[in-house]
């Protein structure tokens, strides 16, 4: 959402804003559907990866989605959106709208941050102030089947959340709060993410870049200065550090298997003149490729590469030439083309806990001779 760019870490858990701000919008990609997926990609082998359901157990653990507030209207609405981090600790947003049809009348409140599981399996969120005592307390109730949370809360909460929530949706969008909501709650070892070094800011960016990653800072109050930088997912899947020595980004919250599973859409050719019904084509978000390129001539070598605006820390296993003659890949992902003719790659991506067969199709040969094998 743009209703943050700059977040005060003082306020973190309440924004309130009036309406008349968009939900957040990405930057369309030229070729590709807006909002990746992590529906299965087109690599041959890749197993099907369906979304975990809510009633898969009765435990928080693995829980997520959006939900909606049953007696929501045009003007009175609330989006409850669920992460469980683990089975003690969910991270939780309130989004919710009161008014009328003018701007005047209306106002946006969002609450975000992390739940604690008691021992009755309840989700009990406290607002505090600097000196500890409560400001105000939601509580959290799930259903058996994990269809329905009912809320409920005390003290002096900026806008009523109360209610039913039903659910509608495996999938839940990163934003500003739920964003550094993760981010404050994560282990200071990781975040460096620490006061005693003075005040900082944490900013959220406006536009994502390739509709999936959000990159984080945070920096020092008194002089601009960078604190930390991170990579967040659209999905909140996982949390990178960005600011790295080498800078090769390091994984400190998540997993990189939703990152890999993740798939865009290329829109079909429409000065496509047959009498083929066209369909939208699914690629991997962050595919495979070969350093400069798929035709190669005899005696030159290339390495395979994650094709990504980051420098993710990717390896390569499996992998198999159709025709070692023509090239054949190593255990680094070099290959070294040998004689003219046309081959295909195949093997798995390796990043992290995250693993993606992929194929790629390699013609070697000389100018003419690749003319002649195509």
């Amino acid at each position: 959402m743009n209703r943050f760019i700059k977040i005060i870490l003082s306020v973190l858990m309440v924004a309130m804003l009036f309406t008349g701000c968009d939900s957040k919008k990405q930057p369309t990609l030229k070729g590709q559907l807006l909002t990746p997926t992590s529906e299965p990609s087109n690599a041959p082998g890749e197993p099907t990866k369906m979304p975990r359901s809510v009633t898969d157990d009765a435990g928080w653990s693995g829980y997520f989605g959006t939900f909606t507030h049953r007696d929501s209207s045009q003007y009175n609405n609330a989006i409850l959106q669920i992460k469980a981090l683990d089975e003690a600790m969910v991270l939780f947003e309130i989004d919710m709208m009161e008014g009328g049809e003018s701007e005047e009348q209306s106002r946006t409140v969002i609450i975000a941050g992390i739940m604690y599981i008691d021992d009755s399996g309840t989700g009990i969120y406290e607002s505090t102030r600097e000196d500890g005592s409560t400001v105000y307390s939601i509580s959290f109730s799930r259903s058996e089947d994990g269809q329905v949370l009912t809320v409920s809360h005390t003290g002096d909460v900026p806008m009523d959340p109360d209610g039913s929530y039903d659910y509608a949706d495996f999938a839940i969008e990163a934003d500003a709060e739920l964003s550094i909501a993760l981010l404050e709650n994560l282990p200071t070892a990781a975040t460096s993410l620490n006061s005693t070094s003075g005040t900082y800011t944490i900013q959220y960016p406006e536009e994502s870049v390739l509709n999936y990653f959000y990159p984080v800072t945070a920096t020092f109050d008194d002089t601009g200065a960078i604190l930390t930088s991170y990579l967040v997912t659209d999905d909140l899947s996982a949390v990178w550090r960005l600011d790295t020595e080498d800078g090769v980004p390091v994984l400190i919250y998540g997993s990189a298997q939703d990152m890999l599973d993740q798939v865009v859409y290329l829109e079909p050719d429409e000065e496509d003149t047959s009498d083929t019904e066209l369909s939208a084509e699914a690629m991997p978000l962050l595919p495979v490729m070969i350093d400069g390129g798929v035709m190669l001539t005899p005696g030159t070598m290339a390495k395979l590469m994650l094709d990504s605006p980051y420098s993710f820390p990717c390896t390569f296993d499996q992998l198999q030439s159709t025709d070692d003659a023509i090239a054949v890949p190593d255990e680094n992902g070099v290959i070294t083309a040998h004689s003219a003719g046309a081959v295909t790659i195949t093997g798995n991506v390796v990043l992290e806990d995250g693993r993606r067969s992929f194929m790629i199709d390699l013609v070697v040969g000389t100018d003419g001779e690749v003319g002649e094998v195509q």
